[in-house]
């Protein structure tokens, strides 16, 4: 069992003087969130980067008004990430209430977008350093990151016939384009390019805190790179992740069940083992975390997983609650036995998540494991996407909607394949803090937070609503169903009479959304509102922060 800490350790005040024999530059840096300048030290434990592919890079994160929860000093953290030649760059934000997420993570893709030299000059170009693509790690002060954990081997875990469809694609799809590589007749003679055998490992990695004072929630990500870059690329806004680490998650990479040509060579056609292997791979995951909990300080009582394009069908099959009894994979390779060279690895642990965001990618038949007893989800998709990814999104939230399961569905005006951020004006929501709220209500439990108001329609302010208009709220978490039907938590208010309008509630969604039919239309050209009182409370008891009121305006037509 790891110790907790329940004093801070003295020596996280000590001086890190003892850094600069390898400080290869010191700078101010300008936060737009804050609107100032911050100081930003760059280490290195070499003159420049010997290694042609570049070197993994560290982004350490020092606030001393945030709940330190890792009590390794900083110095014993930095020394160590140094000597491994690793590029460690520090920003100190001082004292900075506001430098957390979701509030101050426009930095962290800001300093991402610096390392990288992307739309700007990078931080590392005048002192021979350079970033390897595109591995870089934001950690908060206290934490670390444990990387290429192997938590499943596709030669001894994967089904039988698995490594001749390797070896298959791998002679009609990679040896045609690489002068030098030959025609192969067993899986052991492929070779990657430099000539080493394959690497059939499928591997993850974890930023943690250490020495914690208390173990964490875990957020994880099914990736969509081989290179399982943590932050997605500069290019993409995805600082959701290193955000959710400044605010108390153990956060985890989960490594694609790729193809090895994939990782060896490029991105193409048959590039994943997912309808064979992907049931079993991504189970293994979750049991790895399962018994590695305490090593590396999760709560595993409490685990959100997030997966679009071919990391969606990781989080389909894991958020099936009783997937450990459905162990059947989408198909098998045809000629060959049933089995595995080897038992799967992390028997006797639960694979089991309790949230769970999803955008399409892999295709419709995986609404077959859609259950009622589904977690609670996020179903996201841009309609800027390709169509036949946007259609199957429509068709995955219709059998969400038809079985009643606990999901909100995000169809994000002006995103195409992205996670959710910026404000939707067709919903009258921030789609990036949604995402925060959501996975807090649902992970965080024993912070016993206040439930949230994930989307009202109409939402505040809203002008020109139909008459025949229904009106609903959607909350996270579940809501305890009394404090609105019975106990009049939200009431429906005519403005110039401050009378309320008679209708009825219908709950769906899991017992998270509530939506009222007035029992006649909204008068035109009228002012109404939507008052949210204290009454409302969810399951666990606990009520609502503060009172919310909505207003919005019928139509005159």
């Amino acid at each position: 069992m790891i110790a907790l800490v329940s004093l801070r350790s003295s020596s996280q005040t000590t001086s890190l003087s003892e850094l600069d024999p390898w400080l290869k530059k010191s700078m101010t840096w300008k936060s737009s969130t804050l609107n100032k300048k911050l100081p930003l030290k760059i280490y290195f434990f070499a003159d420049r980067t010997d290694n042609p592919d570049g070197d993994e890079v560290i982004v350490y994160l020092k606030n001393k008004a945030w709940d330190r929860i890792g009590q390794e000093s900083d110095l014993s953290i930095l020394r160590d990430y140094i000597q491994k030649k690793l590029i460690v760059i520090t920003v100190d934000y001082g004292k900075e209430a506001q430098a957390v997420s979701p509030y101050f993570d426009k930095d962290l893709h800001d300093l991402l977008k610096s390392v990288y030299g992307f739309k700007t000059e990078s931080l590392l170009k005048d002192i021979h350093l350079m970033p390897k693509d595109f591995r870089c790690f934001f950690l908060p002060e206290g934490y670390r990151v444990a990387t290429n954990l192997v938590y499943w081997e596709i030669d001894k875990h994967g089904v039988y016939g698995t490594l001749e469809f390797i070896m298959k694609s791998y002679n009609e799809g990679i040896v045609p384009k690489y002068p030098g590589l030959k025609t192969v007749s067993s899986p052991g003679e492929m070779v990657d390019r430099k000539g080493n055998s394959f690497d059939y490992k499928i591997k993850m990695d974890i930023v943690y805190p250490s020495q914690p004072k208390k173990k964490l929630p875990v957020i994880f990500l099914s990736e969509t790179m081989s290179t399982r870059n943590p932050n997605d690329q500069p290019s993409n806004y995805v600082p959701h992740f290193a955000g959710f680490t400044t605010r108390g998650y153990v956060y985890v990479t989960m490594g694609h069940c790729f193809n090895p040509c994939v990782t060896h060579f490029f991105h193409f056609g048959p590039f994943t083992l997912d309808h064979e292997n992907g049931y079993a791979c991504y189970t293994a995951a979750m049991r790895y975390l399962n018994a590695n909990a305490d090593k590396y300080s999760m709560n595993t009582d409490h685990i959100g997983g997030i997966g679009y394009s071919k990391g969606e069908y990781a989080i389909t099959r894991l958020s099936d609650p009783n997937h450990e009894s459905r162990k059947e994979e989408v198909q098998k390779f045809k000629g060959f036995p049933d089995g595995t060279p080897e038992p799967q690895p992390w028997q006797g642990y639960s694979s089991k998540i309790q949230a769970g965001m999803q955008g399409m990618g892999m295709g419709l038949f995986e609404t077959e494991y859609i259950t009622p007893d589904y977690v609670p989800n996020l179903i996201v998709c841009g309609e800027q996407d390709r169509e036949v990814i946007t259609e199957a999104h429509h068709v995955f939230v219709k059998k969400c909607e038809d079985l009643g399961v606990n999901h909100l569905g995000l169809f994000m005006k002006g995103l195409g394949h992205a996670l959710p951020y910026d404000y939707d004006e067709r919903m009258g929501v921030d789609r990036y803090q949604l995402v925060h709220d959501f996975f807090d209500r649902y992970l965080k439990v024993e912070e016993k937070l206040p439930p949230v108001f994930l989307v009202v329609s109409p939402f505040n302010n809203k002008k020109d609503v139909s008459d025949s208009s229904a009106i609903s709220v959607q909350f996270a978490p579940v809501m305890d169903e009394r404090s609105i039907l019975e106990n009049k938590g939200i009431r429906i208010i005519r403005t110039n009479t401050n009378k309320e309008v008679n209708g009825s509630w219908k709950v769906s969604h899991g017992g998270t959304k509530f939506t009222f039919i007035p029992d006649q239309p909204f008068h035109k050209n009228e002012l109404y509102q939507i008052n949210v009182t204290s009454q409302v409370k969810d399951k666990a008891g606990t009520r609502l922060a503060k009172e919310k009121i909505v207003k919005f305006k019928v139509a005159d037509k």
